[in-house]
């Protein structure tokens, strides 16, 4: 690996560890918390400061490679309001950085803040971007770094092409209402020649492919944060409500017994119009139960609400790290396929998500640990970036169930009518053991569903939730 590519694996590599700078003195991170600095924070977005921004979004994947966003980020205070702008460009590292139209892209941002505590914004954007499809199940840097260091990428991704407009309402960091309108392009994209520290003789997952056309977008989400730290939080609430309405032309999709078959080319009269409605619900409840240990709790479920069958930029699924660490990613050869709703005997290429629905309850046991040696280092202290850090291993056990299905009239064990659940009988299920060095989590996760499956060992960078 010489020239071109030797450089772009250097400028990956220390772009993404570095995760952003700026060319202005750094502030430091603010946490939401009375308790001393996490070192997870590392792997925060610094930003609210002016000057030339260099950053990666803490993102890796098989299509971007490395996204390097660059541009003047300003803010400005005029009394109780807040003016914010950055507008930054983007090269991806893809095929050495090559320069053509997939490695380019663009993120715009404007939006005023009004009032102190609580108050109300507005903001636009304007938006040439690559996309996850499932962004609740990982994010970065776990994500990232998967795909940098074990050409492991657990997500799909498509591009967005558009502009957006947003009104929001807040009451400190703990309550946000927002509501916002997007004419988006949406593309389907290819995975490319992305470097990796090893594996590099192994191929990529395909990314499948995605339902192109252009979609006009009216979201409203609840946000609820009681969380006393964001990062490794002890007590509170954390609620991410987001009801989507799309209507747009999207290239239509069938399954059919010989595979898998998308329909008219983007633009051609017959793409029919779509409209669909999608709901879904992240509640998550924090608790210590004694000084050094806590009892967290979490569901996710949602999906389909009303309208034509979701695009496949907003299907569900679940399995793997983010959710059922117990079931190896995307598996489908365990029964059912409970985990993407894939029906039985058609294999796509990429296997991607194909759920309407998903239902995930998480359970997890945290035991802080104490020692003589842990303490010695507490009390001669150690700082990261200029913070205190505190040494703080845990140990973890946990237990997952979860599955989706496609809703309509009820066939086997992967359709349910609208207002249906599926039986608890019916859903995979997994526990596991892990420690929590603060650095980064170690675990390991046995199905107890489908008891023939090996263990898997996994790292987590961020709690898993």
């Amino acid at each position: 690996m010489t020239g071109p590519r030797m450089f772009c694996f250097v400028v990956a590599g220390a772009a993404f560890v570095a995760v952003s700078r700026t060319t202005h003195a750094q502030a430091p991170d603010t946490v939401k918390t009375d308790s001393t600095f996490d070192i997870r924070s590392f792997w925060r977005n610094r930003g609210d400061r002016n000057g030339l921004t260099l950053t990666s979004g803490k993102a890796y994947n098989r299509v971007e490679g490395l996204p390097i966003m660059m541009g003047p980020n300003f803010r400005g205070d005029l009394g109780r309001t807040t003016l914010r702008l950055a507008v930054l460009g983007i090269l991806r590292t893809a095929h050495s950085a090559h320069w053509d139209s997939e490695n380019l892209g663009h993120s715009i941002t404007a939006d005023a803040r009004f009032g102190g505590r609580r108050g109300y914004s507005f903001g636009a954007s304007s938006y040439d971007i690559v996309s996850p499809v499932e962004r609740w199940q990982l994010p970065e840097p776990d994500a990232g770094l998967a795909a940098f260091f074990l050409k492991r990428d657990y997500l799909d991704h498509f591009g967005r092409h558009g502009a957006r407009v947003s009104a929001s309402a807040f009451s400190g960091e703990v309550a946000t209402l927002e509501m916002s309108y997007a004419h988006e392009r949406w593309s389907s994209r290819r995975e490319r020649d992305v470097i990796t520290l090893f594996r590099s003789e192994e191929g990529w997952r395909t990314n499948p492919l995605m339902q192109d056309g252009t979609v006009h977008l009216l979201e409203t989400r609840v946000g609820l944060d009681s969380r006393n730290a964001e990062l490794n939080p002890w007590a509170g609430w954390f609620l991410d409500a987001h009801y989507e309405y799309g209507r747009g032309h999207l290239v239509p999709f069938q399954l059919e017994p010989t595979g898998f078959l998308l329909g008219a080319a983007p633009g051609d009269p017959a793409a029919p119009l779509t409209t669909y409605g999608r709901l879904f619900f992240d509640v998550r409840k924090y608790n210590r139960i004694s000084p050094n240990t806590q009892l967290n709790a979490r569901l996710a479920i949602g999906g389909w609400l009303h309208g034509d069958d979701l695009p496949l930029q907003r299907r569900l699924s679940v399995g793997g790290i983010g959710t059922l660490p117990g079931f190896d990613f995307r598996r489908v050869d365990i029964g059912p396929d409970v985990g993407q709703c894939a029906p039985e005997g058609i294999t796509i290429p990429g296997r991607p998500a194909l759920c309407e629905r998903v239902a995930l309850a998480q359970l997890e046991y945290r035991n802080e640990l104490h020692s003589d040696l842990i303490d010695m280092f507490n009390r001669n202290g150690i700082r990261v970036r200029g913070a205190p850090f505190t040494v703080r291993p845990s140990v973890v056990a946990f237990v997952d169930a979860g599955r989706g299905w496609l809703v309509g009239q009820r066939f086997g064990e992967l359709r349910y009518p609208s207002g249906a659940l599926p039986p608890f009988g019916t859903y995979r299920t997994d526990l596991g053991l892990g420690l929590d060095l603060g650095v980064a989590g170690l675990y390991v996760a046995k199905a107890v569903s489908s008891p023939k499956e090996p263990a898997n060992f996994f790292v987590r960078i961020h709690n898993r939730f």
